[in-house]
Protein backbone atom coordinates (compact mmCIF):
# COMPACT_ATOMS: atom_id res chain seq x y z
CA UNK A 1 0.00 0.00 0.00
CA UNK A 2 2.57 2.49 0.76
CA UNK A 3 3.85 1.69 -2.65
CA UNK A 4 1.12 2.91 -4.21
CA UNK A 5 1.05 5.93 -2.20
CA UNK A 6 4.76 6.60 -2.88
CA UNK A 7 3.85 6.45 -6.84
CA UNK A 8 0.85 8.57 -6.87
CA UNK A 9 3.38 11.58 -4.80
CA UNK A 10 5.46 10.95 -7.30
CA UNK A 11 2.75 11.44 -9.94
CA UNK A 12 1.42 14.58 -8.42
CA UNK A 13 4.44 16.06 -7.77
CA UNK A 14 5.60 15.69 -11.22
CA UNK A 15 2.31 17.26 -12.35
CA UNK A 16 2.80 19.83 -10.33
CA UNK A 17 6.08 20.46 -11.54
CA UNK A 18 4.73 20.50 -14.84
CA UNK A 19 2.13 22.88 -14.04
CA UNK A 20 4.32 25.64 -12.50
CA UNK A 21 6.86 25.27 -15.44
CA UNK A 22 3.82 25.93 -17.87
CA UNK A 23 3.30 29.04 -15.46
CA UNK A 24 6.70 30.25 -15.16
CA UNK A 25 6.42 29.86 -19.23
CA UNK A 26 3.47 32.30 -19.39
CA UNK A 27 4.87 35.06 -16.93
CA UNK A 28 7.99 35.06 -19.11
CA UNK A 29 6.31 35.84 -22.06
CA UNK A 30 4.02 37.97 -20.53
CA UNK A 31 7.72 40.03 -19.34
CA UNK A 32 8.52 39.53 -22.50
CA UNK A 33 5.37 41.28 -24.23
CA UNK A 34 5.66 44.59 -21.74
CA UNK A 35 8.98 45.22 -22.19
CA UNK A 36 8.49 44.84 -25.63
CA UNK A 37 5.49 47.18 -25.21
CA UNK A 38 7.67 49.98 -22.91
CA UNK A 39 11.39 49.90 -24.42
CA UNK A 40 11.10 48.35 -27.81
CA UNK A 41 7.98 49.79 -29.21
CA UNK A 42 8.44 53.24 -29.01
CA UNK A 43 11.94 53.28 -30.30
CA UNK A 44 10.92 51.55 -33.24
CA UNK A 45 7.99 53.83 -34.04
CA UNK A 46 10.42 56.95 -33.54
CA UNK A 47 13.25 55.74 -36.03
CA UNK A 48 10.15 54.49 -38.40
CA UNK A 49 8.81 58.23 -37.78
CA UNK A 50 11.93 60.17 -38.19
CA UNK A 51 12.48 57.63 -41.75
CA UNK A 52 8.81 58.62 -43.09
CA UNK A 53 9.70 62.32 -42.21
CA UNK A 54 13.06 61.93 -44.04
CA UNK A 55 11.04 60.85 -47.20
CA UNK A 56 8.37 63.05 -47.07
CA UNK A 57 10.99 65.99 -46.44
CA UNK A 58 12.83 64.51 -49.98
CA UNK A 59 9.49 64.03 -51.90
CA UNK A 60 8.31 67.53 -51.12
CA UNK A 61 11.93 68.92 -52.57
CA UNK A 62 12.10 66.49 -55.65
CA UNK A 63 8.29 68.36 -56.01
CA UNK A 64 9.06 71.28 -55.23
CA UNK A 65 12.70 71.45 -57.64
CA UNK A 66 10.04 69.88 -60.28
CA UNK A 67 7.67 72.35 -60.42
CA UNK A 68 10.64 75.18 -60.18
CA UNK A 69 12.27 73.43 -63.43
CA UNK A 70 8.51 73.32 -65.04
CA UNK A 71 8.29 76.74 -64.40
CA UNK A 72 11.83 77.37 -65.94
CA UNK A 73 10.55 74.96 -68.63
CA UNK A 74 7.88 76.98 -69.97
CA UNK A 75 9.73 80.73 -69.73
CA UNK A 76 12.41 79.51 -71.48
CA UNK A 77 15.06 79.08 -69.09
CA UNK A 78 15.25 75.20 -68.86
CA UNK A 79 15.21 72.45 -71.27
CA UNK A 80 13.81 68.49 -71.58
CA UNK A 81 14.54 68.84 -67.33
CA UNK A 82 11.25 70.52 -66.99
CA UNK A 83 9.70 68.46 -70.03
CA UNK A 84 7.22 65.85 -68.56
CA UNK A 85 5.65 62.80 -70.27
CA UNK A 86 2.41 64.60 -70.48
CA UNK A 87 3.89 67.73 -71.84
CA UNK A 88 5.75 64.85 -74.43
CA UNK A 89 2.63 63.11 -75.54
CA UNK A 90 0.80 66.05 -75.84
CA UNK A 91 3.02 67.86 -78.42
CA UNK A 92 3.13 64.69 -80.02
CA UNK A 93 -0.32 64.04 -80.23
CA UNK A 94 -1.15 67.94 -81.53
CA UNK A 95 2.24 67.45 -84.07
CA UNK A 96 1.14 64.44 -85.36
CA UNK A 97 -2.84 65.02 -86.15
CA UNK A 98 -4.88 67.42 -87.76
CA UNK A 99 -6.93 68.72 -84.86
CA UNK A 100 -4.74 71.79 -84.35
CA UNK A 101 -7.71 73.83 -85.19
CA UNK A 102 -6.02 74.25 -88.94
CA UNK A 103 -7.12 71.89 -90.60
CA UNK A 104 -10.63 71.29 -90.14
Amino acid sequence: MRALVDIFESLTSSIRFVIGLFVLAVMGFGLMLTLGATYVAPRAVESLAEGAERVGEKAIEAAQQERRAHEMGKDGWGYDAATTKSDRSERTSRSGSAKDGWAN
